[in-house]
């Protein structure tokens, strides 16, 4: 009864979180002397959470609550418990802080893991879409680049800015090369920014442009061998897909150089698949895509393998997920995600989740079966805009 009391406390947290209050310990909760409790007890009632929700409830209760958060050991194992939450940029709110940044916005959070369905959080981050309107506003020059390891990616010409989504933190590599011309259409990290030696990769119409976290410089790979345009780090190695949907290998070490795969495509080529995504999934490396530039009711979603257990690689057709689901996201350069077991929180394994902009809310293709809810269609966009996505925050990503 003692710790089930402790969790009804982050979920009064939660709900006040809903209401768009900032949560703070009540004045019941000084005089019992919450704030005081031990890590070892505070880290007890964190393993007991049962959505990333309940999570950001308990970091918001208070500061001491919030330290134990972040010192609880192995938080990247809840990314394989609870699954990406949908992100959705929603409405101002002016706020003093995070001035880099301009104003705040409360963007809507879809859990689909929490009973707490729809949640707003005021995210320290300016929602682009109505940059055109003010151009006063510090980031209203800049364009998304994409999302990746919990961090969204903008440029302004040739400066970059890297943002946590949901702390706000944010950092800026060196500006890229080039001349006040240059114009970057794609960025992407290649690991979790705490990680070993993560890279930011950001590529325009001739070159991909290279910067380890933290250095003084930019690297470039050759033209010659191609501009990357989606990245995914798979068993520790960086693949990319170039504008013809063609396959690279992106070596980093010890020298950036980015190689084109000989890959089959004769199984995908007759099928006249549209907006092509690379996602990591287990130990698969899967190329997703669906018979639609825009899915919509009718549709298949179908996946294929690459297989190298022969001579000349090949995408080789998956006729089932077996336990696994994708979640993919409005656009193409935000990072597509991959779990395992979705039933456990009352998902499908097998499935495509997605947002779907007529119900304004998740839903699912069943992979290989044509999509029946007059609710499924997804709109598919590469814009300067921030679109809705799934997320793992930052702090739960795990190093592929």
């Amino acid at each position: 009864m003692f710790v089930f009391g402790f969790i009804i406390c982050c979920r009064e947290a939660a709900t006040c979180k809903t209401k768009g209050l900032c949560v703070c310990v009540s004045a019941m909760s000084r005089d019992q002397g919450w704030a005081d409790l031990p890590d070892v007890l505070l880290h007890s009632i964190i393993a007991l959470a049962s959505s990333f929700t309940d999570l950001f409830a308990f970091a918001h209760t208070c500061c001491s609550w919030r330290a134990a958060f972040f010192s609880y050991p192995s938080k990247s194992a809840f990314s394989m418990i609870f699954p990406p939450v949908l992100l959705q940029p929603d409405a101002s709110v002016h706020s003093p802080c995070h001035r880099p940044l301009g104003d705040k916005r409360t963007c809507h959070v879809i859990d689909p893991a929490s009973k707490h369905s729809r949640i707003g959080y005021h995210i320290p981050l300016v929602n682009l879409s109505r940059a055109n309107n003010h151009p006063q506003n510090s980031l209203g020059s800049f364009c998304f680049l994409g999302a990746s390891y919990g961090h969204l990616i903008f440029s302004r010409n040739r400066s970059c800015l890297i943002v946590d989504v949901f702390t706000g933190v944010s950092f800026s590599p060196p500006q890229i090369p080039g001349d006040e011309s240059t114009e970057v259409y794609y960025g992407a990290l290649t690991a979790p920014v705490e990680s070993p030696n993560p890279y930011l990769i950001a590529t325009n119409e001739s070159h991909s442009y290279f910067w380890r976290v933290g250095s003084r410089s930019w690297l470039r790979a050759c033209p010659c061998d191609g501009t990357v345009q989606q990245i995914v780090t798979f068993k520790g190695q960086v693949f990319g897909l170039d504008s013809g949907g063609m396959l690279f290998v992106v070596h980093l070490a010890p020298l950036i150089r980015v190689r084109m795969m000989g890959v089959s495509w004769e199984e995908i080529s007759t099928r006249h698949l549209a907006n092509l995504y690379l996602v990591a999934c287990g130990d698969m490396l899967l190329l997703v895509g669906c018979q639609g530039s825009f899915p919509a009711r009718g549709d298949t979603f179908e996946v294929f393998r690459l297989d190298q257990s022969t001579e000349h690689a090949m995408w080789v057709k998956v006729e089932e997920l077996e336990n696994w689901a994708i979640f993919i996201s409005t656009d193409k350069r935000s990072q597509p995600l991959s779990f395992r077991n979705p039933e456990r929180w009352g998902g499908r394994s097998n499935c495509v989740y997605y947002y779907s902009h007529d119900s304004e809310h998740w839903a699912a293709f069943e992979l290989g079966k044509p999509a029946s809810s007059r609710n499924s269609f997804v709109f598919i966009s590469s814009g300067n805009l921030v679109q809705p996505m799934w997320v793992v925050p930052s702090m739960f990503s795990q190093s592929p």
